[in-house]
């Protein structure tokens, strides 16, 4: 039986493949890589092979030994080269800690225009409007009686009853103001109805705690409407006051009568009068009463007690029930 032991069958080269080496050291190392299994005998293990025989078949044995040592010197050296080329293995990310990494990716950072403020810039933070409030100029309402040659109906003047009212921007109102029209240094109104229950409209405006309005009305139209001037304590025709009335019908002559402003009933009036340019009508105030007159001299009432420091004149008119129609312009108003 022979002593040789099998040749080992060549394993496949691959360099995918890890080199390994293990043994003894001390009398000899093998290395795996690749497949292959290199044992490396050590020096001194060979030389006493070499003193074992040295006959001319030993001969042949020692440089068939020699030639193994060369190609397994030349294996191992393919292959520690071999793995030296191979690159190293990158270490996992996962070893260093995600937080200690900021990635800015490939993305470019943008930044603000040069002349935008930024909001943690306090020299350049935008001033809120709330912190330096911008005054707002209420316009001036128009005086008393200079409005109405402005072609204006002052703010001064308060629609009955009270309705939402717009303003020019020039201290007037938006007209009409119900149905009352400033122009030519006139109040026109103009309104008719088909039919309704009775209804009353006008403007009051305040008067000085002593003085004299006076002023004139003209007509063209009466018809179911009455005609109404006066004074009273409030902007209110609930409120105490002298009322002046010319009651419908024919506008060329009608009389002008006193009524209580709360019922309605008459209490003095004129004989009737013939209207020519118009009937010129006054009211005198004082800080207790009131008085009013038809000029010149033709009709003076008697002063009606109205202690308030603040009164209001009324210019407007009671459409009675059903169809009415009333047409006419106030003039020529002076406050002294």
């Amino acid at each position: 039986m022979s002593n040789q032991k099998p040749k080992a069958k060549k394993p496949d080269v691959s360099s995918d493949d890890d080199i390994e080496i293990g043994g003894d050291v001390a009398d000899s190392f093998i290395i795996h890589g690749d497949g292959n299994v290199i044992n490396v005998i050590e020096k001194k293990i060979l030389q006493i092979c070499l003193k074992r025989d040295l006959t001319p078949k030993n001969k042949i044995n020692i440089a068939i030994i020699v030639a193994l040592i060369g190609l397994i010197g030349t294996i191992g050296a393919a292959l520690i080269g071999s793995y030296g080329k191979r690159d190293l293995p990158v270490p996992s990310p996962t070893l260093i800690p995600t937080t200690a990494i900021a990635f800015t990716d490939t993305a470019t950072p943008t930044f603000p225009p040069t002349n935008t403020a930024l909001p943690d810039t306090p020299t350049s933070t935008p001033v809120l409007v709330t912190d330096t409030p911008v005054p707002t100029i209420t316009p001036v309402p128009q005086a008393i009686g200079a409005d109405w040659l402005a072609g204006c109906i002052s703010t001064l003047w308060r629609a009955y009853p009270s309705v939402p009212t717009d303003e020019r921007g020039d201290g007037c109102w938006r007209e009409p103001v119900y149905v009352f029209s400033a122009e030519n240094g006139d109040l026109d109104f103009l309104a008719e109805r088909k039919g309704g229950l009775a209804e009353t409209y006008g403007l009051f405006a305040p008067l000085p705690e002593s003085g004299t309005v006076t002023f004139t009305v003209r007509l063209e139209h009466l018809e179911n409407a009455d005609l109404w001037m006066g004074v009273f304590a409030e902007p209110n025709l609930d409120s105490k006051g002298l009322l002046l009335t010319i009651l419908n019908g024919n506008v060329n002559k009608r009389s002008i009568v006193q009524k209580d402003p709360r019922t309605y009933e008459t209490i003095q009036g004129t004989q009737v009068l013939s209207q020519g340019n118009g009937f010129l009508i006054s009211f005198t105030v004082t800080p207790l009463s009131v008085s009013g007159r038809v000029n010149p001299h033709v009709f003076v009432w008697d002063p009606v007690s109205l202690p308030s420091p603040q009164k209001w004149i009324f210019l407007g008119y009671k459409g009675l029930r059903n169809t009415y129609h009333i047409e006419g312009t106030f003039l020529n108003f002076e406050l002294k």
